[in-house]
């Protein structure tokens, strides 16, 4: 399966090129945007629009960076499926002096590899004496360059409200072909009470257009994601729980590759837990969580995550394992680095 891997998906993208009804239905244009950064969110599942105030909230929810309290790089390096897909993820993000934040971040996918088949005699039709040989290798390269920034909005009641805005720059390269597009995203945070965040994304809240070198355009349509993080402190453990779910909710018809169906739009959930232990500033934190099951033979939730994380003041390290039965194992590993902090003034969430 393994060896077989960068075959197929070279058909599915060969396929994409070639056929402009399925490049202007688009339901898979985006398809790389979807697997998540952060190895703690991962961890938990990818349960983390209403957890974000890092400097992966540029991804996850803009609105996150309004409460981020110092400054953050975020690294993410990812081994997909068995090794076959390299996965890059890279963020900065800092607060402003005058409250709320702003950050940056990159994320690339790659798969090398990919034979380019043709027949010995391109003039005679398929046979046992004119059979398939590899000509060349190439790659597809994926990447996605994304900017947001994050304001508290107002205090309703007793908890503080905050929007976020992010734009994102999409190119694709495939063989001799590219692919470029522009898209936005909107997103919102509450936090009614210390221990509960409410979230809410709006991805590619215009329809993003995807436009290849061959003229044809994949749209990237609409998904709304849900989420809402409730934690416990338990004091004679030192430690804190944290709960955690995700609704996303897409505005096009993928069918079984999502877990429900509603008329025209699909979703999928995701649930993630955390158990995490403050000894003297540092901390321990163990997670688990799930992910949708595209196989109805797994269950309702067939795919499980599990991660660890080891915390400091100036640093964290984290790792997310996902396996999956067909297409093998994938490691997550982040580094964050944290220095600085908010100028005088400047209220901060308690994280």
């Amino acid at each position: 399966m393994k060896r077989m891997l960068p075959v197929l998906l070279w058909l599915v993208i060969g396929t994409n090129i070639s056929w402009g009804s399925w490049l202007s239905d688009g339901k898979y244009a985006g398809e790389f945007l979807s697997l998540g950064v952060d190895a703690r969110a991962l961890g938990m599942g990818g349960a983390y629009v209403a957890q974000a105030t890092g400097a992966s909230a540029a991804y996850w929810n803009p609105a996150g960076l309004a409460f981020i309290p110092r400054h953050e790089i975020n690294l993410m390096h990812a081994e997909q499926f068995d090794g076959i897909v390299g996965y890059d993820f890279g963020a900065y993000a800092q607060p402003s002096s005058k409250g709320g934040g702003w950050g940056f971040g990159i994320i690339h996918l790659g798969v090398g590899d990919i034979p380019v088949t043709v027949l010995e005699d391109p003039t005679a039709p398929l046979s046992d004496s004119n059979r398939v040989r590899i000509a060349e290798q190439t790659s597809d390269n994926e990447i996605a360059i994304f900017g947001g920034l994050g304001r508290t909005f107002t205090y309703w009641g007793n908890g503080r409200l905050s929007y976020g805005v992010a734009a994102k720059l999409v190119g694709k390269w495939l063989y001799n072909e590219s692919a470029y597009g522009l898209g936005f995203d909107l997103g919102v945070r509450y936090v009614p009470m210390p221990n509960l965040a409410l979230g809410a994304l709006l991805q590619d809240v215009t329809t993003t257009a995807v436009i290849w070198s061959t003229g044809q355009k994949e749209l990237i349509a609409p998904t709304v994601k849900l989420g809402g993080a409730w934690s416990v402190d338990l004091p004679r453990l030192i430690a804190r729980v944290t709960i955690a779910a995700d609704m996303d909710v897409r505005f096009t018809d993928r069918g079984e590759a999502d877990q429900f169906q509603l008329g025209a739009l699909t979703a999928d959930s995701h649930l993630g837990l955390e158990y995490f232990i403050n000894v003297a500033g540092s901390g321990v934190a163990l997670r688990g969580g799930t992910e949708p099951s595209r196989n109805p033979d797994k269950g309702f939730f067939g795919n499980y995550t599990f991660g660890a994380g080891l915390l400091f003041r100036s640093f964290h390290l984290d790792y997310a394992f996902l396996a999956h039965p067909d297409l093998g194992d994938t490691h997550r590993i982040a580094l964050s680095v944290l220095w600085g902090g908010r100028g005088p003034g400047v209220n901060e969430e308690n994280q």
